[in-house]
């Protein structure tokens, strides 16, 4: 993992975010155990793309 920031809309109910991006390549056996362990603390996968070769995954808080 090459890093992992968050932020939230500001308000104190308002939709918390964390960004994490991985360099190159993901191994896909610890992108699975990384999503059920979001999910299990209440973030969900909300975008995931590609840029400069690099993988970008924003999780969601929802819980």
């Amino acid at each position: 993992m090459f890093g992992v920031g968050g932020f939230s809309g500001g308000s104190s109910n308002g939709p918390v975010y964390e960004i994490e991006v991985n360099e190159g390549s993901v191994n896909m056996r610890h992108f699975t155990d990384v999503a059920n362990d979001r999910w299990k603390n209440g973030y969900r996968m909300a975008h995931v793309f590609e840029q400069d070769k690099n993988t970008v995954v924003v999780w969601e808080k929802v819980r």
